[in-house]
């Protein structure tokens, strides 16, 4: 078997775990283990990157779902947006504002409401373009300048 062969081998073990199935030629109690620490592992460095994900409801299986469908397309805070943008369940803020204009911003919606403090705008989206309708933030102050 060449590099080549063995590289692409691995990628397709790999995609067949994350998806849930038993590579052929493996035992399917392994398999099934080794699915759920996957999942774990990616569930955990996306709770890691984005605590504020600890207080989701039922986190594990609405994660875990998604998992097995998605396919992981970059880093971990893709993880993060791609999974508030795919789920339906109810969030609390700040991820609640940033799935309504992740949302917008993805064409799926043309109304979006961040509600983040600091923030509380409206986004408003139109073809390719997003606007930013509301107050904007008031710098803040550098306590290390006088004046």
């Amino acid at each position: 078997m060449t590099r080549d062969d063995l590289r692409v081998r691995q990628q397709q073990v790999l995609a067949a775990l994350l998806r849930g199935d038993v590579p052929e030629g493996f035992d399917a109690r392994s398999a099934d283990l080794t699915v759920r620490v996957l999942r774990t592992k990616r569930r955990s460095e996306t709770v890691a990157a984005v605590p504020s994900l600890r207080d989701v409801d039922d986190l594990a299986g609405r994660f875990d779902a998604w998992a097995a469908t998605t396919p992981r397309r970059g880093c971990v805070h893709d993880d993060v947006v791609d999974f508030l943008a795919s789920d339906d369940g109810p969030l609390p803020e700040p991820l609640a504002s940033i799935r309504s204009v992740e949302l917008v911003y993805r064409r799926r919606r043309h109304v979006g409401r961040d509600r983040r403090p600091g923030g509380r705008r409206w986004v408003l989206g139109w073809g390719r373009r997003a606007w930013h309708v509301g107050p904007r933030s008031a710098p803040v102050a550098d306590p290390t300048r006088d004046g």
